[in-house]
């Protein structure tokens, strides 16, 4: 069961509503034709009592009806946060704010790198969700009951994943790593300045590998110990950027690059790797 916004009368209500919660679960439907031609045409929240799917096609101009979104108070609980943080500033023109996302904090706790909301809702919760209107044309109207259920059931479980991870991330002490993961990703996704360096290292290809595999051995020495996953934590593309990077500027410039948690663990033993240079 579900309510449907869809006039901003509606819309200023539930958003007074909303900004008196401590957390909602919130996804998006859209349409995008290019990177950077966006279109949001569904906006589904759960609060933890009601489902609201609010119709961003008729309601065009949120205004400040939708501050919830951007409040510091109200955490926003979704799953692969990016292309639902351009979606919405595609529709309100701001970046949301106090993000926790549920596939992240898998990767945190050991999981899988980039398992999806069912995957996850299947293997923490033991439910199987509905994948069927995946392909939608979420832009026309009026949309089919069959989406309009799809559409409810993608935010029906992210409270329990929320309460859940939430936990073992506090117990873990990687609530604060998450926060920095979080707000680096959002911190990229308008910033094209952020990125891995892909120029030569000026190293053969054998001295290369040789310091890509010593890389690579320290991170999966540091997934194990720290139960991250690995690739989540340093890909290999990245590690290879990354290297190169540290050998062009230097590796405190480099560090400065990627999260405060992962400069922490990574620092000192790269340190020791690249001194062998």
């Amino acid at each position: 069961m579900f309510i449907y916004i869809d006039s901003a009368e509606d819309l200023r209500y539930l958003n007074n509503e909303l900004l008196s919660k401590k957390y909602v679960g919130i996804d998006t439907e859209f349409r995008r034709t290019q990177k950077d031609n966006m279109k949001l045409g569904l906006l589904q929240i759960n609060d933890s009592e009601e489902i609201y799917l609010i119709d961003t096609v008729l309601i065009n101009e949120p205004k400040d009806n939708c501050s919830f979104l951007f409040s510091d108070s109200v955490i926003k609980i979704l799953h692969s946060c990016k292309e639902d943080i351009e979606a919405v500033y595609s529709w309100a023109g701001r970046s949301m704010e106090n993000i926790f996302d549920t596939q992240i904090a898998d990767s945190f706790l050991n999981g899988e790198f980039s398992i999806s909301y069912q995957g996850l809702v299947e293997k923490i919760l033991g439910i199987k969700v509905d994948k069927g209107e995946t392909r939608s044309n979420w832009l026309r109207r009026p949309l089919r009951d069959s989406q309009l259920n799809y559409a409810a059931s993608d935010v029906e479980f992210l409270i329990e994943l929320f309460k859940d991870q939430s936990k073992a991330l506090i117990e873990e002490n990687k609530d604060a790593w998450m926060d920095q993961e979080i707000k680096s990703l959002s911190s990229r996704i308008f910033n094209d300045s952020y990125d891995y360096q892909d120029n030569a290292s000026g190293l053969t290809k054998a001295e290369e590998r040789i310091l890509l595999n010593k890389f690579n051995d320290i991170v999966i020495y540091l997934a194990e110990k720290n139960e991250i996953n690995q690739t989540f934590l340093f890909s290999k593309k990245n590690q290879k950027y990354f290297l190169r990077l540290a050998i062009n500027v230097g590796l405190d410039n480099a560090l400065l690059e990627i999260t405060q948690w992962r400069s922490d663990l990574f620092g000192e033993p790269l340190t020791k790797i690249l001194k062998t240079i």
